[in-house]
């Protein structure tokens, strides 16, 4: 990996700026913390034969050589046998992925080169496999075996999962020494995309929103103190009835660690932002900002018109030009940024997830990807200072809900 701006998942390049109005500083995670991805270089050739279920004729063969592990170039030749010839047996596949397979087929020829990368994480492996004839496939062994999860076919749309894909980013308000999970979820974003389509959206809740929760109204950053992150999604799920698959959460010291990993970032600001106690201002306009120029953008609210509102509009900026930045690098590289985020992240999502969102990075089009944030009224719920959503963002959920672009809803 040459400078670590490899692939990621839409999930994974947005997580950057999820994290980025923290102060903590923050150690490794106890519980997602990854294994470095070191490619494999086991030299394989598998000829897969499986006999025919229906007849005593046996299946067309296709030799498969790689430099990867053998059980995971008989998993990938096991799935080209099956394509090119109905009668063997069919792999274990996801249900969404052998329906998108049996109309969108891979490129198979006799002999069939391979080449990919690995990773060990927490929860199993991780692998991206690309083929001579075009084809990428994905895969994870969550215990039980390397599995296909995922193919982008060289002639057809990509399958990385059931559509919408739809996953909470979440900001850590830990102070030092403080539980990164169990204090304030200060910045909140839910993150959507259809790979088929190349389109999804970045929806921001303000911090402050006020709701109603089994442990009492609160303001919604202050749900996950004590209580932990999957508080946040069980709550989103039971309001609006969205598909939610899990959630990432990160803090301060990790946003920083992996911009630095990343280098100076590119970005279009629409407006400036002036001096704040702690750091100069922003002039508007295309220009580059270094690591801790980009902590600082996405962090700043002090004399903002919109205050927080503008913040977790920004932080979306932020997100959107690191996913440009990601596009520009190659898929193979998948495997690793995602051990290395997980050093500095904690999330509940599945190897197979995270896998299926990295590769969902390089199909996105970033115009085609809407940054918005939840509209609310500002109000008071005693002596505190709240945001009430309005029936708009109610609206808006819902339509997010249903493919998990908008449609529906005037802006």
């Amino acid at each position: 990996m040459k400078h670590l701006i490899p692939t990621l998942s839409a999930l994974i390049a947005l997580v950057l700026a999820a994290g980025a109005c923290t102060n903590a500083t923050e150690t490794a995670p106890d519980s997602t913390t990854a294994v470095s991805g070191a490619t494999e270089t086991i030299e394989s050739t598998v000829t897969s034969q499986v006999p025919a279920t229906t007849t005593t004729e046996a299946t067309d063969a296709v030799t498969v050589d790689g430099d990867l592990p053998d059980d995971l170039v008989a998993a990938v030749a096991t799935v080209l046998v099956w394509q090119r010839d109905d009668r063997s047996d069919a792999p274990v596949l996801p249900e969404g992925l052998a329906e998108h397979l049996a109309t969108n087929p891979l490129s198979i020829s006799d002999t069939v080169s391979i080449a990919g990368t690995t990773a060990t994480i927490d929860g199993g492996q991780i692998a991206v496999v690309e083929t001579d004839t075009g084809d990428v496939l994905l895969a994870a062994d969550e215990g039980d075996g390397w599995q296909i999860v995922g193919a982008d076919p060289a002639e057809g749309p990509p399958w990385y999962g059931e559509e919408p894909r739809m996953v909470m980013v979440l900001g850590s308000d830990a102070r030092p020494g403080e539980n990164q999970q169990r204090l304030r979820g200060d910045s909140i974003h839910l993150l959507t995309a259809n790979p088929s389509e190349g389109n999804g959206t970045i929806a921001g809740f303000p911090r402050d929103s006020w709701i109603s929760t089994p442990y009492g109204s609160m303001k919604f950053t202050s749900l996950m103190a004590g209580r932990g992150p999957q508080v946040m999604v069980d709550y989103v799920v039971d309001t609006w009835d969205l598909p939610v698959e899990g959630y990432v959460v990160t803090g301060f010291k990790g946003f920083e660690d992996l911009m630095r990993n990343i280098g100076s970032l590119p970005i279009d600001l629409p407006r400036a932002i002036p001096t704040q106690p702690w750091w100069p201002a922003f002039r508007a306009g295309e220009q580059t900002l270094t690591p801790l120029r980009t902590l600082e953008y996405s962090r700043t609210r002090k004399g903002v018109p919109g205050g927080d509102f503008t913040r977790s509009a920004n932080q979306g900026l932020v997100m959107l030009a690191v996913l440009r930045l990601l596009q520009m690098n190659d898929i193979a590289d998948a495997p690793e940024i995602i051990s290395v985020l997980l050093d500095h992240a904690w999330t509940s999502l599945t190897p197979t997830d995270l896998i299926q969102l990295a590769a969902t990075v390089h199909v996105l089009d970033a115009a085609e990807v809407e940054n918005i944030v939840l509209p609310g009224a500002l109000g008071r719920a005693g002596a505190a200072s709240v945001v009430r959503l309005t029936p708009e963002a109610d609206e808006i959920l819902a339509d997010l809900a249903d493919d998990g672009v908008l449609e529906e809803v005037d802006q």
